[in-house]
């Protein structure tokens, strides 16, 4: 039987496509593994947070939240807290708290005469809040000057790391923290590791992120969010 020999073009080309094939494979790879090596190292060094004392209070000021749409009364009503303080920066004319500053907003009884009507409609339509809307109670709000809490949930932007990568990864540092508004001491803090990979083709402007567990740690205690592991309520 006589082999008919592969025109040497095909011969090329098909060497051209397992070049190709092998090249995809390795950008995949270094594009997976961009600075995770790194961000681990991080994260074993600062993802635990320091706990200095804990404290308790009846409220606490959110310096971290933006109280859009139900954010703010949602997690306080899911709280043991009594208050929670929240500077609104991003008003927006559509929500409860549509001008930026100050506000509290409490828990009160439901025949106390002092809901905020508004809230109270919204609560009503959320199936997640019934339960304890029939615990008798609803959020009152009022617009305060300053904070008036003596505890404070706050975060602040700390570095950016540049991987050494083709790249251009980076990974984002931010510190949060409980501090006592008086004196500025500390009463908890962790720092929060997010690397922007900046390596798979994205089809929209957010490019890929990836946190302390995705490289496989986690803290023992509760992250700073957890308020009540910090502030326990009075």
């Amino acid at each position: 039987m006589t082999l008919i020999p592969r025109p040497p073009g095909l011969r090329t080309f098909g060497r051209l496509s397992l070049l190709l094939v092998a090249c995809a494979a390795l950008y995949l790879y270094a594009a997976h593994n961009a600075g995770r090596k790194e961000l681990r190292a991080l994260c074993e060094q600062g993802v635990e947070p320091k706990v200095y004392r804990k404290v308790s209070a009846d409220g606490y000021f959110d310096g971290g939240i933006s109280c859009l749409r139900n954010g703010c009364w949602d997690l306080l009503m899911k709280s043991g807290f009594r208050y929670i303080e929240v500077e609104q920066r991003d008003a927006d004319p559509w929500d409860r708290l549509s001008e930026n500053g100050y506000y509290r907003l409490s828990k009160v009884p439901q025949d106390s005469g002092l809901c905020d009507a508004r809230i109270l409609e919204e609560m009503r339509k959320s199936v997640g809040l019934s339960q304890y809307l029939a615990e008798g109670n609803c959020i009152r709000l009022e617009r305060i000057t300053a904070p008036t809490a003596m505890y404070a949930v706050a975060s602040e932007h700390v570095d950016r790391v540049r991987v050494n990568s083709v790249f251009g990864s980076y990974i984002d540092i931010r510190r949060f923290f409980i501090k006592e508004i008086a004196s500025g001491s500390v009463i908890a803090e962790r720092k929060n590791y997010l690397l922007y990979q900046n390596s798979i083709p994205q089809f929209s402007s957010f490019a890929a992120v990836i946190g302390c567990p995705d490289v496989g740690v986690n803290p023992t205690q509760p992250n700073i969010g957890k308020v009540e592991a910090y502030i326990r309520p009075d």
